[in-house]
C-alpha cells in the first residue's frame, strides 16, 4: 500500500444528513441529535441488525461479544452516547467522537492520523440543510448519488 492505481479509504459512519439507519429501526435506538450527529442509544438497541442492512457505507457492526476491558484501562471520561463500552448483542458504529466534538474538539482518528488524512465536517460545515448541495472545495463525499448528504468528507491533493 499504496499500490499503483489503488487508493485506501477507511470508512466510519458518514454523520449522514438523511440517515437511512434511523428509518429502519424498529425501536428507535438510533437518531439524529441536533448538532447532526448520529447516536444510538445502546441500553434501547435489540440488535436486530435493520440499521446495519440499512446502512449503504457498510458502518455498522453488531458486537458479538461481552466488553473485555480491564476495569483500569476503561476511559474514566465516558459519554453515554459515546467512547462506553458496548455490550454484547448491540450494533455499534463510530460515535464521532461525541465526547470531544462536543467540547470543540476534533475526533480522535483525526489527531491520530499520522499522514493528516483525516479531517471531518463539523456543525459550521456547509450542509444540504445550510444551503450547500455540495462538498467544500477539495473533497468528495461517497455515494452521493443516494441522497444521504454525507457529512463526512474526503479530502484529496
Amino acid at each position: 500500500m499504496p499500490a499503483p492505481g489503488k487508493a485506501y479509504i477507511p470508512v466510519q459512519c458518514q454523520q449522514c444528513e438523511n440517515p437511512p439507519c434511523v428509518k429502519v429501526c424498529p425501536v428507535k435506538a438510533t437518531w439524529p441529535e441536533p448538532d447532526g450527529i448520529v447516536v444510538i442509544d445502546y441500553n434501547q438497541c435489540i440488535g436486530c441488525r435493520c440499521c446495519m442492512s440499512a446502512c449503504p457505507y457498510g458502518a455498522r457492526h453488531f458486537n458479538w461479544s461481552e466488553p473485555s476491558l480491564p476495569a483500569d484501562q476503561v476511559n474514566p471520561n465516558m459519554h453515554v452516547l459515546g467512547n462506553r463500552p458496548r455490550m454484547r448483542g448491540v450494533v455499534e458504529k463510530c460515535t464521532f467522537c461525541i465526547q470531544r466534538t462536543r467540547k470543540g474538539l476534533l475526533p480522535a482518528c483525526h489527531d491520530a492520523c499520522p499522514t493528516g488524512a483525516a479531517s471531518s465536517a463539523t456543525s459550521s460545515t456547509p450542509s444540504p440543510r445550510s444551503g450547500s448541495s455540495s462538498p467544500p472545495s477539495g473533497s468528495s463525499v461517497l455515494k452521493s448519488e443516494l441522497g444521504t448528504h454525507p457529512k463526512f468528507f474526503y479530502f484529496y491533493s
